[in-house]
């Protein structure tokens, strides 16, 4: 008992305690400040730079992932490879600023453009060495010398200039007094420096004094200084020692001055890097005659191999499509260049198939031009039951690949599977299957295929090859997340779930020999499962 009664005892004593450091009037610790900064951005692409400006003194910089991004001790964050990461700014007795920065894919290079900053790197070495003073005193030195790499496995670079301001503190001596002569008859008439006396000399400039040498004090002030570092004739994977030019360059490290520019000149290119801005730009020193190069599904490739068109449109929803989908225009110089779709061929208030004409013109005005076949619907019954069922399983901010998902759900939760079906059109066999909530695997294909369409998820008729037997089967492949799956709703005995599967999840279902098709015929499906 008396054990339990000293325990009561402490514990008490300490609640009162604590309670006493809590009670009003008694100031609680000083809470640390944040330490203070500005980004310029972020975000930033692969090979690109921003800068994060510390309004508090003496910080210091840590990346979290130096793979993805690296900082410098100025605080001159670089992009190296598409993620993200986070960029701390750090003082001793300070709470830790930190910044989340995205790091983006840089769009692919221009084919002409041998390389480009993103293949280029640049670090310092510090070399001692001995060296004796005026009085021959031994001391010690040291010089600091600046290498360039190129990283490029093809491209040359001609010349690569890195410009960097620093800012130091130089003396100013001041400048002696000058006191005009007595104006008496006796003094001698001024003679201006340079002047040529009677004797023919040219007259010296008198020295003269303050009256107050107190005034004479040497004072500082900072003065800014350009330096320059220059590599050339930089094969592919070459390592060179780059020549620095400026005041005091030897003895300065770039790393520890502002970057203002880089100039990479490489092929016919001459590409600018402004630090200061955080801009890009490219010059050409011959004219540009090439037009860019559309790829994509486009005239021929705008169809399957069994003729199935993958641009279906309905009238009734056509601002809302993106008609230039899964096609890019690539420039020798530009790189990618933005497509243009001209719609002025369409007739939107009959079915059919036209022509989508797309254009794609570089900087150089140099245009390409091409088509494809878009397949246009103007919507009827089948449509009409479509959208009902859409409203009732789906939202409007849904991404494409959860619409996909309910509408799987929906037709496998509420159709049954019969032996025989019509074939003649998808839209009237889509539209039985939802009303009857039967059919066979073309059934389900083609409700599949309306209920997506009428979702803007695009997706054509994928169908065994070869049928063994005379054994069909029909099933859909869907564009979601960038890329092409397999999406089949036909039940099966094993009650597997073939909704965006890939092709490998397919074969390893049946051994290929339920999903066989003709894998030349459709684009390149999706490798990654979701």
């Amino acid at each position: 008992m008396k054990k339990r009664k000293m325990v009561a005892w402490m514990l008490t004593g300490a609640v009162l305690f604590s309670t006493t450091l809590a009670a009003p009037g008694i100031a609680p610790a000083a809470q640390a400040k944040t330490v203070q900064a500005q980004i310029s951005a972020q975000k930033v692409k692969v090979g690109g730079r921003i800068t994060i400006k510390a309004k508090t003194k003496d910080v210091s910089y840590e990346s979290s992932n130096s793979v993805i991004a690296s900082v410098d001790a100025k605080g001159v964050v670089t992009g190296k490879k598409k993620g993200k990461v986070k960029i701390s700014v750090l003082r001793k007795g300070f709470k830790t600023k930190k910044y989340t920065i995205a790091v983006e894919k840089r769009k692919r290079k221009p084919a002409s453009l041998p390389v480009t900053f993103s293949e280029v790197s640049i670090d310092n070495e510090v070399v001692n060495f001995d060296m004796r003073t005026p009085t021959g005193e031994l001391t010690g030195g040291e010089q600091h010398i600046s290498y360039v790499t190129n990283h490029a496995k093809k491209g040359k670079i001609k010349r690569i200039v890195y410009y960097y301001k620093i800012t130091k503190r130089v003396p100013v001596f001041p400048s002696p007094t000058k006191q005009p002569p007595e104006n008496t008859s006796e003094s001698p008439s001024p003679i201006s420096p340079g002047a040529v006396t009677a004797e023919g000399a040219t007259a010296e400039p008198a020295a003269t004094e303050s009256p107050d040498s107190s005034k004479n004090t040497v004072t500082y002030k900072n003065k800014t200084f350009e330096i320059t570092v220059t590599a050339k004739n930089l094969g592919p994977g070459k390592r060179v020692r780059a020549e620095r030019t400026g005041e005091g360059a030897e003895n300065i490290r770039p790393f520890d001055s502002d970057l203002t520019k880089i100039k990479l000149y490489t092929g016919k290119a001459l590409y600018v890097y402004d630090a200061v801005k955080g801009t890009y730009t490219l010059k050409w020193g011959t004219k540009d005659t090439k037009a860019p190069v559309i790829k994509g599904l486009i005239k021929n490739s705008s169809s399957t191999g069994d003729g199935d068109i993958y641009r279906v449109y309905y009238s009734d929803m056509k601002s809302r499509y993106n008609f230039s989908q899964f096609v890019t225009a690539e420039d020798d110089r530009d790189g990618v260049v933005k497509v243009k779709a001209d719609t002025s061929k369409i007739n939107w208030k009959k079915s059919g198939v036209y022509k989508l004409w797309l254009t794609a013109t570089d900087r150089g005005g140099n245009t390409a031009k091409t088509w494809a076949r878009v397949q246009v619907y103007v919507p009827g019954s089948a449509e009409s039951a479509a959208d009902q069922i859409l409203k009732s399983i789906t939202g409007s901010s849904w991404s494409d690949e959860k619409k996909a998902r309910a509408i799987y759900s929906y037709i496998r939760g509420h159709c049954s599977y019969v032996q025989h079906s019509s074939h003649t059109q998808w839209r009237d066999s889509a539209l039985k299957g939802l009303r009857y909530h039967s059919g066979d695997c073309y059934t389900y294909y083609a409700m599949s295929r309306l209920l997506l369409t009428r979702a803007g998820i695009p997706n054509v008729m994928i169908k065994r090859y070869p049928t063994p037997g005379g054994q069909r089967h029909f099933w859909n492949l869907t564009y979601v997340r960038g890329g092409w799956y397999h999406y089949d709703t036909t039940p099966r005995q094993r009650n597997a779930d073939f909704c965006l599967w890939t092709d490998a999840q397919l074969w390893n279902y049946s051994s290929g020999y339920t999903f066989q098709f003709n894998r030349s015929a459709y684009p390149a499906r999706a490798t990654k499962r979701i």
